[in-house]
C-alpha cells in the first residue's frame, strides 16, 4: 500500500513538472517572437535614421575631399609661383651681377677711349700749337724785313731822285717788292686762320666719332633708358606687377584667357612688324643716298644705326595710347566696352614695349615658342625675351 501510494504521488508530481515546463517553453517562445519583432520594428525606425547620417557623412566627406583637392592645386601652384618667383630672383641676381661687370667694362673701355682720345687730342694739339708757333715766327720774321725795308724805302727815293734816268728801275723794283711781301702777308695770315679752323673741326670730328662708336657698340651705355637690361626690367615689371591685377578684373568680366592671350600676342607681333617697315624705310633712304654700289662704308654704317637708336628713344619718349591708338581700336572691336577700358592700359604697354624691344639690336621678342602656362592658364606673358629674327 505505502509503495503504491508513493508511485502515485511520483507520477502525479512528474505529470505536473511536465506540464510546467510545457507551459515554460510556450512562454519563452511567445517572447523572444515578441522581441524579433520589436527588434525588426527598431530596425525599420532607425533605417531612414542611419541613411540621413550615411548620406550626411558621404557629403561631409565629398566635401573634405573637395577641399583637400583645391587645397592640393593651391599648394601646387603656390609651389609653381614660389619657383618660379626663386627663379626670378636668380635671374634678377644674374642680370645684376652681368650688369655690373659690363658696367665696370663699360667704365674701363670708356676711361680706356677717354684717355686715347685726350692723347690724340694732346698730340694734336701740341701738333698743330708748334706748327702755329713756327707760323707766328716765320710771319713776324717776314713781317719785320717788310718793316725794316719800308723803313728804308724812303732813302731810296731820296737816292732815286739824285740818280740818272734810270734810276726808275730801282723804284719800280722797290714796289714790286712791297707788294710781294703784302702778298706773302696775307698768305700766313690765311694759312694761320686756317690751321686754327682746321684744328677746332678736327676736335668736333674726333668727339662726335667717339660719341658715336660708344652709341653704336656692343656695349651698354649708363644712361640708356633702352637697353637690353631697362627692357628686360620694364617686360618683367609689366609680367610680374601690371598683369596680376589687369587679369584679375578681366576673370571678374568673364573674359577668357585664350582671348587675353591672343590679344597679347597679336599686339607684341603689330609693333614688331611696324618696326620692321620703318627700318626697311631708313634703309631705303640710305640706299638713295648712296653715290656707288660698292660696300658700304663703315661710317655709313654707323650713322644709320644711329638712326635706328634715335627712333627707339623718340618713340621711348612718345606717349603710349596714342601711340596703339589706331590698332586697339582694331584689335578690341570683339569686347564690350567695359572690358576694353581694362584692355587699353594693357595693349598700349605691349604695343610700346614690342616698338622699343623690336628696335634694339638685336631685336628682341617674348619667347612664345617655349612657353608653357602648366596648369594657370592665365600664365599668359613667356618667361623670358629672346631674340628675334627681324
Amino acid at each position: 500500500m505505502k509503495k503504491s501510494l508513493s508511485m502515485s504521488l511520483k507520477d502525479s508530481s512528474c505529470e505536473d513538472g511536465g506540464k510546467e515546463e510545457k507551459m515554460t517553453e510556450e512562454e519563452s517562445g511567445q517572447t523572444g517572437e515578441s522581441n524579433r519583432y520589436e527588434h525588426k520594428q527598431k530596425e525599420d525606425e532607425l533605417e531612414p535614421l542611419n541613411r540621413s547620417r550615411l548620406t550626411q557623412m558621404k557629403t561631409s566627406h565629398e566635401k573634405e575631399l573637395e577641399e583637400m583637392r583645391k587645397k592640393e592645386e593651391l599648394r601646387s601652384e603656390l609651389k609653381q609661383k614660389e619657383d618660379e618667383l626663386e627663379s626670378l630672383n636668380k635671374r634678377l641676381t644674374q642680370m645684376k651681377t652681368s650688369h655690373e661687370k659690363e658696367l665696370q667694362e663699360m667704365r674701363t673701355n670708356f676711361r680706356k677711349k677717354e684717355e686715347e682720345l685726350q692723347r690724340r687730342l694732346t698730340q694734336m694739339k701740341t701738333s698743330h700749337e708748334k706748327e702755329l708757333q713756327e707760323m707766328r715766327t716765320n710771319f713776324r720774321k717776314k713781317e719785320e724785313e717788310l718793316q725794316r725795308r719800308l723803313q728804308e724805302a724812303p732813302a731810296l727815293r731820296s737816292s732815286l731822285q739824285h740818280c740818272k734816268p734810270q734810276g726808275c728801275e730801282h723804284k719800280q723794283s722797290l714796289t714790286q717788292l712791297e707788294i710781294f711781301y703784302k702778298k706773302k702777308l696775307n698768305e700766313a695770315r690765311s694759312a694761320a686762320a686756317q690751321k686754327e679752323k682746321e684744328f677746332k673741326s678736327l676736335k668736333d670730328r674726333l668727339a662726335a666719332q667717339v660719341a658715336i662708336s660708344l652709341k653704336t657698340g656692343n656695349t651698354e651705355s649708363m644712361n640708356d633708358p633702352v637697353s637690353k637690361t631697362r627692357l628686360t626690367e620694364m617686360y618683367d615689371n609689366l609680367k610680374l606687377l601690371q598683369w596680376p591685377n589687369i587679369k584679375d578684373r578681366l576673370k571678374s568680366r568673364k573674359i577668357g584667357p585664350k582671348e587675353a592671350k591672343d590679344l597679347i600676342q597679336r599686339t607684341f607681333g603689330d609693333a614688331a612688324e611696324e618696326m620692321k617697315r620703318r627700318k626697311q624705310q631708313i634703309e631705303k633712304m640710305f640706299q638713295e643716298t648712296r653715290s656707288s654700289s660698292g660696300p658700304i662704308p663703315q661710317k655709313v654704317k654707323e650713322y644709320r644705326q644711329l638712326t635706328v637708336q634715335n627712333l627707339q628713344m623718340a618713340l621711348f619718349h612718345t606717349s603710349k595710347e596714342d601711340l596703339f591708338k589706331t590698332g586697339f581700336l582694331e584689335h578690341a572691336g570683339q569686347f564690350p566696352g567695359e572690358v576694353k577700358e581694362d584692355l587699353r592700359l594693357l595693349a598700349s604697354e605691349c604695343y610700346w614695349l614690342g616698338c622699343l624691344m623690336a628696335l634694339n639690336i638685336p631685336p628682341l621678342q617674348p619667347d612664345w615658342k617655349n612657353h608653357d602656362p602648366g596648369f594657370e592658364s592665365w600664365d599668359i606673358f613667356p618667361r623670358d625675351i629672346q631674340p628675334s629674327d627681324l
